[in-house]
């Protein structure tokens, strides 16, 4: 299994604080925002680890070569691909893969759930997308069935997207080159194998200017 870290956004939602900065590299707390996914994911020990970069790419790829060597980047400079594209990109590599949003505060004790949802996700190969997710936050953003199926779209909502999931290695093969992952979402959840993962930690997002400024402090 590889790790893709989503960094290649405009980061719009930060308003002016992304103009001379790009958002993974806002400084949060003791380190950036992109140091916490790295730190996480590194932790993890799975195999090679990519950074999708866009937006001040050479901003990011500087930071990445001089402090996490061994971290590699898949440039999306001359195009942005969108998400789907992405990640299109790095399972093209042939493997399963977990991917990270880079505007979320991520702390080493989301581990556990972290390695949980790998080993439930390898024991159940019939779930093509598996989505780490939380009942226990005020705002949801999904619906997750008794099954722990996620039904995409729906009108009522019981669980929140976390900004990590999983997916199958051969799961975008016959997708365009740039396209939103939400799109893919929404074919796989009427085939019934999208799933959730209900984790006990909490991860906190901090993917807007408000969201940020109130959580910096």
């Amino acid at each position: 299994m590889n790790i893709l870290i989503l960094a290649a956004g405009y980061g719009k939602r930060m308003q002016e604080l992304t103009e001379n900065t790009p958002k993974p590299l806002l400084p949060f707390r003791k380190k950036n925002l992109l140091s916490y996914a790295l730190d996480l994911a590194q932790a993890i020990q799975e195999e090679d680890i990519y950074i999708n970069v866009h937006y001040q790419s050479d901003k990011i790829i500087r930071f990445v070569e001089q402090n996490y060597p061994q971290v590699k980047i898949s440039d999306e400079t001359e195009q942005i691909l969108d998400t789907g594209g992405g990640v299109k990109e790095i399972l093209s590599k042939g493997k399963d893969l977990l991917i990270f949003n880079s505007d979320n505060y991520w702390q080493l004790d989301f581990l556990s759930d972290l390695k949980s949802g790998i080993d439930f996700f390898n024991k159940n190969p019939e779930i093509t997308n598996l989505l780490f997710t939380s009942s226990s936050k005020e705002i949801f953003d999904l619906y997750q069935n008794s099954k722990n199926q996620l039904i995409i779209p729906s009108d009522i909502y019981n669980t929140q997207f976390q900004g990590c999931h999983l997916i199958r290695k051969n799961c975008l093969k016959d997708y365009p080159n740039v396209f939103p992952l939400q799109d893919q979402w929404r074919q796989v959840s009427k085939d019934q194998t999208i799933y959730g993962f209900s984790c006990r930690s909490q991860v906190t997002h901090v993917g807007t200017k408000e969201l940020y400024l109130k959580q910096s402090g």
